[in-house]
């Protein structure tokens, strides 16, 4: 019997839209040889001026080649000493018994096929101390290959003598065998033999439909995915596609003559001509050109590189290559299956499988499918062995089929040290409910990245040509692809893991605020810190990445297109500008062109070039300090010329440069997050100049004219009412408006008109409730009827957490759920007058006391859980119905503590303030002393109406009218109180309200009584 395991090719969803296509022929040739005169170039400039000088690249060879040169500096100086190498073997696959309990059950039916796995390992440490691509190919393939041979000679020979069959899997130094429980025995208690495991089969989770496919393409005509990752900002602003960088993925298989993928086919010789020696394996099918056993790897394989013709951009890295194993079929994979494919990635062979060449491994190798578990150690060992071969590894996160897993459900390979693992986000960059999460099963951060994983649009393997997934597998390429185009920005990346894997998490978008994962279920796993087990380091943006990756000389200037062809024996002059205006001053300057030919990862041609600026006393300088225009402080920014000279501030704001005297500047001074400053300048010549800046943020900034309005109206008549709206900011406004329902007005004595008094000392015989962290309490008496939501209540339940409850909870300890309200605590009837994580365990006190105006509940001086910060809340319960909450000791109430104000009264709720992040709700704003008093009224929603549109737009330094209306409701014994909430996009107040007051003007003409009649 044959174990089956789930194994998830972490998708959900796909769709297919039909497009035909006759692709041009790609060309794939052997390497050219390149020189080049002169082999140095040197100038001296003087300041403010240019000069040109020439370079001849020669092709060698009879193949034509794309020259890809880059500038540079020079090296830092070659240490004394060679690092001495670190040990890293190739790890086992974790197991107990000699024979894994899965063999065992499968032996007792008869003959079957199984692993065994050699004692003795391989140690990879020398290998990353080599930097030449084939050299460390070539190096660890030899030593896995010599290891495994002089390792397994004893077992092979009983094999061979035996006359039983096997396959070397080298790569994890083990042999696949077919036999009885006899043989498995024998092996097993032979010296050299560490482990037999069963040759498992993997289930694969099918793919479901969904019914529309849009890729939300941009004005560009880029899929919303690759916007988001800043991919096509990388091809057009540094022109890098991933040329020169070969990808793959271990897979279900690619079609290779989809349209979007075929010119990518690193077995595509063109003329319709192809060649899959080493570009293609399939241990499942053996199938002689690459085909898909289902839709799941040509997806996947579109989103690393796919050019669709006629379709929105929709891969990531469109000039890299492609290579592919299929290693499932469309329903399971089986564990020889995968290593063997993980052994071909290292050293590519022709169909045969022979004449294995390692310098043809891929660059990035894709893997987007999981164990539904983690923990699982079977293929560390080659995983250990691609990381030494140079080969930057990724995996996807894996997916759960229920929604919002609790902590440490992240897969496995994707929990292993030396692998990226990638969860999925949906378009508002919020991880999706199927993605798998950290930390793994022994206490490390994953997933390392998250990037775009739901309804992905790429290609697919059927008729239709384009589909949309979703899971963790369509997240995964986007990084993959990304890497793509990092190591082809800067190809001294690649074999360089922790630096390529620094930049990608560096710069990536960190996400700390989620209030799916902030609760008590995820206690262990909450997204407060960066990295953090939800997002990792955040979502990819590899835009940033490659700005930070690609080393610019601003002096040193090459002629574009950046990547020409060069004919085979043939010669390429190019224009090299020293400009000597991109300079802070005279001096001498040193960079490196340096070139390189189809493949990246050979050695460059190298041309030191040095530009010689002379001091003059004609020189001016011109100096100052950039600002904040609103606090003063000093601000991290540029200076720019027209020339493009970009000189940087220090830490306290000041820059100098300095320039030909006489000659105007025209300087544009800029921060991030502030509006540029433009001003130009001509010093005189030897003279120094201050110019300093105050820059004004960059943002929209609503001004609320007149946040109090009153409308009297009439018997029977409506009243209009206008809302002067006013954008203060440099960035147009957006804004909507929002009547919530209030069944209670809420009146703040910081406010005018507001309500008096303040904190209530509690009286000595006060009732101490002793709730410790978390808990709750039984049924307490009001002492009398009070009235809440139109129903009365003697009987209230109170939560350490700021809660009073008019229904039990449902356990003597409820958890704090960060949220706003409605709570996750309680669904019952209930006032919240300050909802955080308590901790009445440390220190504080609880108590209520029944006083002459009513039941006062008091949270005194009690501190916020796993802080030293303590506060007081007070909450006064009337018996006309008027609640008030009284504040003390409140001024270290932080944004981070997610409080929430409110009432809940069955199916209505009313949030007063919330500091939960994203929730548009008005934020806490409490001061010591505060007073809030909530006074039963009629429903705005019954009176307001907003009359104009509920949204708009408000230009730069526009002001608008709003046009509300109000209408009368019947006799009002109190003025009734509305908070008209806004919900803009500045940053600096994104929820506010304005506050509409109604009072009842000429009453009606007539008033009926009813009299009240007792028996």
């Amino acid at each position: 019997m044959k174990r089956i395991s789930r194994f998830i090719f972490t998708i959900i969803a796909f769709l297919i839209s039909l497009l035909l296509f006759i692709p041009p022929a790609a060309v794939y040739a052997d390497l050219p040889r390149l020189s080049v005169t002169p082999t140095s170039l040197s100038a001296t400039v003087e300041l403010g001026s240019t000069t040109t000088l020439n370079l001849t690249i020669t092709n060698t060879d009879s193949n034509p080649s794309t020259i890809h040169p880059y500038t540079g500096y020079p090296p830092p100086a070659a240490p004394a000493m060679m690092a001495t190498p670190l040990s890293i073997p190739v790890p086992l696959p974790q197991q107990q018994e000699p024979i894994d309990p899965d063999l065992q059950a499968e032996l007792r039916h008869g003959t079957t096929r199984f692993l065994v796995f050699f004692a003795d390992r391989p140690d990879l440490g020398q290998a990353f101390l080599i930097r030449d691509w084939e050299a460390r190919g070539e190096y660890v393939y030899q030593t896995l290959t010599s290891h495994a041979e002089r390792s397994q000679r004893r077992v092979r020979a009983m094999l061979d003598a035996l006359g039983v069959r096997y396959q070397p899997l080298w790569i994890v130094n083990a042999l696949l065998v077919e036999g009885d429980a006899a043989l498995a025995q024998a092996l097993a208690a032979h010296s050299d033999v560490a482990m037999l495991t069963a040759d498992h089969e993997l289930q694969m989770t099918p793919p479901a439909t969904t019914s529309t496919v849009s890729c939300s393409a941009t004005s560009n005509n880029v899929c919303w995915n690759i916007a988001r990752i800043g991919a096509d900002r990388v091809w057009r602003e540094f022109g890098v596609t991933g040329s020169g960088i070969t990808v793959a993925n271990i897979d279900s298989g690619v079609n290779y003559t989809h349209p979007a993928l075929v010119n990518q086919y690193r077995g595509n010789l063109g003329g319709g001509n192809f060649d899959h020696n080493y570009n293609w394996f399939d241990p499942v099918g053996n199938q002689p050109a690459p085909v898909d056993s289902g839709t799941h790897g040509t997806h996947v394989m579109g989103i690393m590189v796919a050019d669709p013709p006629g379709q929105p951009a929709m891969g990531v890295a469109p000039g890299a290559r492609w290579i592919a194993a299929r290693a499932c079929s469309t329903t399971n994979c089986n564990d020889s299956d995968i290593i063997a494919a993980a052994q071909w990635m290292l050293a590519p062979t022709d169909l045969n499988g022979n004449n294995p060449r390692p310098s043809l491994r891929p660059h990035v190798l894709n893997n987007s499918w999981a164990f539904d578990t983690g923990g699982n150690q079977v293929y560390s060992g080659y995983a250990t062995a691609w990381q030494a071969a140079g080969i930057f590894v990724v995996f996807a996160a894996g997916n759960i089929n229920s929604n919002f897993t609790g902590c440490s459900s992240v897969a496995s390979p994707g929990d292993y040290p030396n692998v990226v693992a990638v969860g999925a986000t949906d378009q508002n960059d919020l991880v999706t409910n199927f993605s798998r999460i950290g930390p793994t099963t022994d206490g490390r951060i994953k997933p390392d990245l998250v990037a775009p994983g739901a309804s992905i649009v790429a290609t697919v393997s059927n008729s239709n040509l384009y589909g949309s997934l979703s899971g963790t597998s369509m997240a995964a390429p986007h990084v993959a692809g990304a890497v793509a185009l990092l190591l082809s920005a800067k190809p001294e990346l690649i074999g360089d893991y922790n630096a390529t894997y620094s930049l990608l998490t560096s710069t990536a978008l960190p996400i700390t605020v989620d209030n799916r994962y902030m609760g008590s279920s995820h206690s262990n796993c909450r997204p407060t810190t960066v990295p953090n087990n939800i997002y990792g380091y955040g979502r990819l943006d590899i835009f940033k990445a490659v700005a930070a990756a690609r080393v610019t000389v601003p002096w040193l200037i090459l002629p574009t297109p950046s990547s020409p062809t060069l004919a085979g024996n043939g010669n390429l002059a190019i224009d090299v500008t020293l400009d000597a205006r991109r300079v802070t001053g005279p001096g001498t300057y040193s960079a490196r062109i340096l070139i390189y030919d189809n493949a990246l990862t050979n050695s460059p041609l190298v041309v030191p070039v040095t530009m010689i600026v002379p001091s003059r006393s004609t020189h001016a300088t011109i100096s100052g300090t950039i600002t904040d225009s609103e606090t003063g402080n000093p601000l991290r920014g540029t200076v720019t010329t027209a020339h493009g000279l970009t000189v940087t501030t220090n830490a306290t704001g000041f820059y100098s440069m300095t320039v030909p005297g006489g000659v105007t500047q025209n300087l544009t001074i800029s921060a991030s997050g502030f509006a540029p400053y433009m001003q130009s300048i001509t010093p005189a010549a030897g003279s120094s100049v201050t110019l300093n800046a105050a820059l004004d943020p960059l943002r929209p900034r609503l001004t609320v004219v007149q946040d109090l309005l009153t409308a009297t109206v009439d018997f029977n008549q409506t009243a209009p009412i206008t809302l002067p709206l006013r954008n203060d900011g440099n960035l147009p406004l957006s804004y909507t408006l929002q009547i919530d329902p209030e069944p209670y007005g809420v009146w703040r004595s910081d406010e005018p008109d507001g309500p008096t008094g303040g904190w209530i000392d509690p009286p000595l015989d006060a009732q101490v409730l002793n709730l410790f962290d978390d808990g709750t309490s039984s049924g307490i008496d009001l002492g009398f009827d009070f009235p809440f939501g139109g129903t009365y209540y003697r009987t209230m339940y109170i939560s350490a957490n700021g809660i009073i409850a008019f229904a039990p909870f449902s356990n003597s300890t409820v958890y704090f759920e960060p949220r706003c309200l409605p709570l996750a605590e309680t669904t019952a009837p209930a006032i919240v007058p300050l909802h955080v994580d308590f901790n009445s365990a440390e220190g504080g006190q609880i108590n209520i006391a029944r006083i002459s105006t009513g039941a006062l509940i008091t949270w005194d001086n009690v501190p916020i859980y796993g802080t030293n910060r303590r506060l007081s809340v007070q909450a006064l319960l009337q018996p006309n119905g008027i609640i008030r909450f009284h504040y003390r000791n409140v001024a270290n109430l932080q944004k981070n503590d997610m409080g929430a104000i409110g009432l809940q009264l069955g199916e209505v709720t009313q949030s007063i303030a919330c500091d939960i992040a994203s929730a548009n709700q008005l934020p806490l704003t409490l001061t010591d002393g505060l007073v809030i008093e909530l006074r039963p009224q009629i429903n705005p929603q019954v009176w307001l109406n907003i009359s104009s549109a509920n949204s708009g737009n408000i230009n730069v330094g526009e002001q608008i009218d709003v046009q509300l209306s109000s209408r009368w409701i019947g006799p009002l014994y109190a003025t009734q109180q509305a908070r008209l909430r806004i919900i803009s996009n500045d940053p600096q107040r994104p929820v506010t309200v304005a506050r509409i007051r109604l009072n009842e003007g000429n009453p009606a003409p007539y008033q009926i009584i009813l009299p009240l009649v007792y028996r």
